[in-house]
């Protein structure tokens, strides 16, 4: 899909009870009255499914504890959105919508599947005008560490002179190790308007942070390890792409963070 697709995106855990039969056949039902796709992406079992197929909801998994997203694609996605919010709100716990999409604070107390063997300093803006890679940087440095944000976006303008740090299609990882923090830190800065990377892969819409300190631990490096491998999976990167809450983002990073995908 592209960037400027109409898509709507509800992301949840799947409850001890599963996807009972009776949802079940009210979200096929539901999902045939509507224009647009409406399928589920179990991010867990890596497989995805057309809301619309009974038998694809039961090959699609949904077992106690995966992590999904429902995706609402098309001319009235915001309608099937709505509509199907309502149905699923009882029956899966939902991380986020259109209804609970502001960056949370305490998403990791609320969700330990979403809590990495060390603890993360998340910051997230989302650019309001056209920007350029030097003041994307500049930004990024200014939310990790406003004190001495200069020397911050030196490291990481040295780090891209190395070589582009696009890790995906419209993504970029700004990475490096740093002594003003003290536990992994990730900024996102997040553009509808494409960002020139210097990269062969095109320009990026999804600006990644991760500063680490300059001790880290094998748990902080595991975390970072873990994030880095599971951007170079295309379905993940696709899937911070066209993630558009804040919340949904900052869920999709964490749950990287503990686990390879």
């Amino acid at each position: 899909m592209e960037l400027n697709t109409i898509d709507y995106r509800i992301t949840f855990f799947v409850k001890d009870q599963g996807l009972p039969p009776q949802v079940a056949s009210q979200l096929t039902r539901l999902a045939k009255k509507f224009k647009s796709l409406v399928y589920i992406d179990n991010i867990t079992q890596n497989r995805s499914t057309n809301a619309e197929s009974s038998l694809g909801l039961l090959q699609v998994g949904l077992c106690p504890g995966d992590f999904c997203q429902l995706i609402t694609v098309g001319m009235d996605a915001e309608w099937a959105n709505f509509v199907l919010t309502d149905l699923l709100s009882s029956t899966f716990d939902f991380v986020a919508s259109d209804k609970l999409c502001d960056f949370s604070e305490t998403i990791t107390n609320t969700y330990p599947q979403l809590t990495p063997q060390c603890e993360v300093d998340f910051h997230y803006v989302k650019a309001q005008a056209v920007l350029s890679k030097f003041e994307i940087l500049k930004g990024l440095s200014q939310l990790i560490y406003p004190k001495e944000s200069d020397e911050l976006l030196l490291a990481l303008i040295k780090r891209e002179e190395r070589s582009s740090t696009a890790m995906a299609k419209q993504i970029a990882l700004p990475h490096v190790i740093s002594p003003y923090v003290e536990k992994p830190t990730i900024a996102i800065i997040r553009s509808d308007y494409p960002v020139d990377w210097a990269s062969k892969m095109g320009d990026v819409n999804v600006i990644i942070a991760l500063v680490l300190p300059e001790k880290p631990t094998k748990e902080m490096i595991m975390a970072a390890t873990y994030l880095t491998r599971s951007l170079l999976s295309e379905d993940f990167s696709q899937r911070l792409v066209h993630t558009r809450q804040p919340k949904g983002l900052q869920a999709l990073i964490l749950y990287a963070m503990c686990q390879l995908l």
